[in-house]
């Protein structure tokens, strides 16, 4: 089952649209995955798959990875009897704000695990982007855009690091070009 397919039924029943407001070449799969949603939701949310991003929740303060300045304050938890995890990041620098934007970035981000991890996000700055993970080789939680943010892909990969921290890299490029670029390099330190 194309993790698309699930992504975009699953986007349209977490933004209250119909799959077919959604205009993309599945949109007849993405109908039948939402009727499928209804009658196949999880009995409960301890699998091992759901605890694969346990390693983020947490109290955080954040850095920047190559200047290792404090720039955020994070809160990332588990709540709906561990089938969602939420963070809350707040800025405490302008590395993330938009031209013109007169507050600092703030985001509000849920992941959540049905079949595959699906992570939607919002923040003042730039909008919402939704996305569709998986772990990768190396046990790290790699997210990709479903649904372009501003005609680009973005990709968001956490790393649970043996330090106790957890780092957080994000790249992006033109839509499906594939030439990624870094935009974000941070270090997730619990706060003591």
């Amino acid at each position: 089952m194309p993790i698309l397919s699930i992504a975009v039924a699953s986007a349209a029943v977490l933004l209250g649209v119909s799959a077919v407001a959604l205009d993309s070449p599945g949109q007849a799969r993405a109908t039948e995955m939402m009727a499928l949603e209804q009658t196949t939701a999880p009995a409960t949310c301890d699998t091992p798959q759901h605890h694969q991003l346990d390693f983020w929740v947490g109290n955080w303060q954040v850095f920047d990875a190559e200047t290792n300045q404090l720039v955020a304050f994070e809160r990332v938890e588990k709540h709906s009897e561990g089938c969602i995890v939420q963070e809350n990041l707040t800025f405490l620098t302008d590395m993330y704000r938009r031209p013109g934007v007169k507050y600092r970035s703030r985001h509000r981000c849920q992941s959540l695990r049905w079949r595959d991890w699906l992570q939607m996000w919002a923040d003042n700055q730039w909008g919402a982007i939704f996305l569709a993970g998986a772990p990768d080789a190396d046990g790290n939680m790699v997210f990709v855009t479903v649904i372009p943010s501003r005609k680009r892909d973005v990709k968001l990969v956490y790393e649970n690091r043996p330090d106790g921290t957890c780092a957080h890299l994000a790249v992006r490029c033109a839509r499906r070009s594939g030439k990624w670029v870094k935009y974000g390099d941070l270090i997730n330190r619990p706060n003591r």
